[in-house]
């Protein structure tokens, strides 16, 4: 790979200092002159017609400014999907409705002096409610006689199937036929901050929303459709975001407070519980999965199929996009010429699934890699060879189209992870006799690196050069805490010549900068990322189309170095960058700025491979599990930043560790009610969850990126859940099929297994 000056070395963020300073401001941090607090009025019943509501005696409290119901808005449908134009999923929601879907969903919002007297003022408005037939499964709301939740959909949101080759014809002739059912538990983001946006009117009466939002180009567009409204009339303003993993990509409560701030004529800060933002936000895909495989004695795949059905919730948001990446990803890592795919997303009366790290990923490869080690045990190989004989291989087709493989790192993530993990050491030893035991699992995972083909794609950069050679970089590639502003900004010095630090970065400002569809899909350092260095490179032959002729100089022979004019065939410094850019804008004959725009839309898309091992100990007599170690090798391409990579390996990590040992959403089977909507009972990993992790990368050098890069954002939190979950299996000898593996689940399926050995022997 080719040597670089910025690109690829380990700096610090740009915000870094403001963040551990507390000098960052938050869009909770923000204060207006006569700014007011908005509340929300929650649905109580899971399904219901509301009948009749006054909010008379709510308006008529001394410091209430404003009171909306459904009556007081219009009603236009759109969707939540924080996809860009046009909508890829049902327009199914409206801002309020007097048709109520969860537990949770807004009846009213009032804006108030204070948070006090808004909590008072909600209790003053009286609703009466005629209550629905409630479903909370997808068999329930799929049964013969369901009440439709959104009329003429049938209670499915989308729906989807493709064979390729002949799936039967193969199965006929396979020695093994495989099949298992597994199931995932809703979960929830839980960032730091809240949900929480600030929305003020301009000078000109344009609606201003300050939010912590990770798409504002969409955003802006979402709610000017809901509202009625044009999209010059709306500016969004991202804020410093704490944490988003996909909760924060489409409009949640947003556009209810564009309408309290219509309604009020004053600013409204709009920041929800922390139970409101686990009971009524949004939530990862609950799923269940069946497959079935054909294989030869051999252990080679001759066939697979799958079905999913998602539970999407109230309403559709991202639902059936997040299966079409299921759809897609199911025919790349372990290629198969007969395959057969169906997949569903289902309404139901509970709060609603979203995007989430890893975009139904993390569900799908904890079922087809727990699928993996039972087809080794069948084929009677090693789980880890078993993976090695049928994974993808370079040149092998792929049977999805716009897909390329040019870059595969897979064999070297899978051989460091054996080697740091000791699979083969372990592997001799005799297996545990006592009540705790000791396994090792492993699961692969690829990912790509953007929504294309299955939606717009498109990011824009502007460079403008300062008089003194230093530079603004305008974009609107969202940082939600990744690190994605200093990346950008490591670009644009690399390709401009000047150091990184004379750069200002400006991002998620609709009225400043350039298109951007936003921070999802794994897609900014590799799509927005183009869009920069184009922008640069721009900036910079402008310069030396300039300095050619001052200096009398062949271009091809000018380049910039840390802010130097030089000559490359003999390296004498011409000029200092200075000196050039005062005479370009200066110039007496033909003054002119140095400023650039520049799009990028990705024509194609690749993949980022991934391996995890993980060592467990379980205590047969408790059933909990614990993690010892966990090790993790992405093939990412070149790493921009290898300290920010690495933060992202981590925390993927440790994510995924509670989507596999205690992470869920529990609803009331009677209500529709979320049980755990507090950070007590609702069990992310703390500290002292942590399991040691050990991270690496394979770099390699992707040719179709602006610098070698591949997705990074998403893939560390894809395989670690499944890796835990096989390393279970071969502690105990028993399969779980159903996460997450509290200690209970555990300790249950042990007991089962203890007493069918039992049946058995007697």
């Amino acid at each position: 790979m080719k040597p670089l000056r910025i690109v690829g070395q380990s700096v610090s963020r740009i915000e870094a200092r403001a963040k551990v300073t507390g000098a960052a401001k938050y869009v909770g941090d923000m204060r207006r002159q006569n700014m007011l607090y908005g509340k929300i009025l929650h649905s109580p019943l899971a399904h219901a017609n509301i009948t009749g509501i006054d909010a008379s005696q709510a308006r008529a409290l001394p410091g209430v400014a404003a009171v909306i119901t459904w009556k007081d808005l219009p009603q236009i449908p759109y969707t939540s999907c924080g996809h860009p134009y046009p909508p890829d999923t049902p327009e199914d929601t409206l801002i309020l409705s007097p048709r109520l879907r969860y537990v949770g969903d807004p009846v009213a919002a009032v804006a108030a002096e204070t948070r006090e007297i808004a909590e008072a003022a909600l209790d003053l408005i009286t609703v009466e409610y005629e209550e629905l037939p409630a479903y909370f499964t997808p068999e329930d709301a799929l049964a013969e006689g369901a009440v439709e939740l959104h009329q003429g959909l049938k209670n499915i949101a989308g729906e989807n199937q493709y064979e390729i080759g002949n799936v039967d014809k193969a199965m006929a002739k396979a020695d093994f036929i495989v099949e298992d059912e597994y199931r995932t538990p809703i979960v929830t983001h839980a960032p730091i901050e809240p949900h929480v946006s600030l929305a003020e009117l301009d000078d000109q009466d344009r609606l201003v929303i300050h939010v912590a939002n990770q798409m504002p180009s969409v955003l802006r567009q979402r709610i000017s459709h809901a509202l009625g409204l044009k999209i010059k009339d709306v500016r969004i303003i991202q804020a410093y975001v704490g944490g988003g993993f996909g909760g924060k990509q489409e409009p949640v409560f947003e556009p209810l407070n564009g309408a309290l701030t219509l309604a009020a004529r004053r600013p409204v800060m709009l920041e929800l519980s922390r139970e409101e933002c686990l009971a009524c936000t949004r939530t990862r895909h609950a799923s269940h999965v069946r497959m079935k495989t054909g294989l030869t004695g051999e252990g080679k795949i001759l066939a697979r199929e799958m079905s999913i059905v998602n539970n999407t919730g109230a309403y559709a948001s991202h639902g059936h996009n997040v299966i079409f990446n299921v759809a897609s990803n199911f025919c790349l890592l372990y290629p198969t010429e007969n395959l057969r795919f169906f997949g569903r997303s289902v309404y139901t009366n509970i709060l609603i699934a979203g995007a989430m790290r890893g975009y139904g990923i993390p569900q799908y490869t904890f079922a087809m890699e727990s699928h993996v080690d039972h087809l080794a045990k069948t084929a009677g190989m090693d789980p880890l060879e078993f993976r090695r004989k049928n994974m993808y291989k370079l040149g092998d087709p792929i049977n999805t189209p716009h897909f390329t493989i040019t870059t595969w790192g897979l064999p070297e993530t899978i051989k460091k992870c054996e080697e740091v993990m000791g699979y083969r050491e372990f592997r001799k030893q005799p297996k545990d006799r006592t009540d705790i035991r000791r396994g090792i699992g492993i699961a692969l995972c690829n990912y790509g690196q953007s929504c294309f083909p299955h939606s717009v794609e498109l990011s824009g950069a502007r460079m403008m050069v300062n008089e003194d050679g230093s530079a603004t970089l305008f974009i609107n590639s969202s940082d939600v805490g990744q690190g994605s502003n200093t990346v950008m900004q490591q670009i644009a010095a690399e390709a401009f010549g000047i150091k990184r630090e004379w750069i200002h970065v400006v991002s998620g400002d609709t009225d400043l900068c350039p298109f951007d569809s936003g921070a999802f899909a794994s897609r900014q350092t590799y799509v927005t990322g183009h869009a920069v260095k184009k922008a640069a490179l721009a900036c910079r032959e402008q310069i030396l189309d300039f300095a050619s002729k001052k200096y009398c100089v062949n271009k091809e022979q000018l380049d910039i170095e840390e802010g130097l004019l030089i000559d490359t065939q003999n390296g004498r410094r011409i000029a200092p960058l200075e000196e050039v850019t005062m005479a370009i804008t200066y110039d007496l004959l033909t003054p002119a700025t140095i400023s650039h725009d520049a799009y990028h839309y990705p024509t194609d898309n690749m993949l980022t491979y991934g391996c995890t091992m993980a060592l467990v100990e379980v205590d047969t007599k408790t059933g909990k599990v614990e993690v010892k170690k966990l090790v993790s090798a992405m093939d990412s391409g070149r790493l921009i930043n290898p300290l920010a990579a690495m933060g992202q390996l981590n925390g993927g990590n440790i994510m995924s560790t509670g989507f596999g040992l205690s992470e869920q959403i529990l609803i009331n089977p009677k209500t529709g009610k979320v049980y755990n909507d507090n950070l007590l009972d609702y069990k992310i990993p703390t500290f002292a969850d942590v399991p040691d992790i050990e991270g690496y990368f394979i770099q390699t050098d992707e040719p179709s990126s602006a610098y070698g890069n591949k997705s990074l954002g998403e893939p560390p939190n894809i395989a670690p859940a499944a890796a835990i979950r096989n390393a279970v299996l071969d502690a105990t000898g028993v399969s779980i099929d159903q996460l997450p593996l509290t200690p209970e689940r555990v300790l249950m399926a042990l007991r089962k297994a203890e007493n069918r050995h039992e049946d058995v022997a007697g």
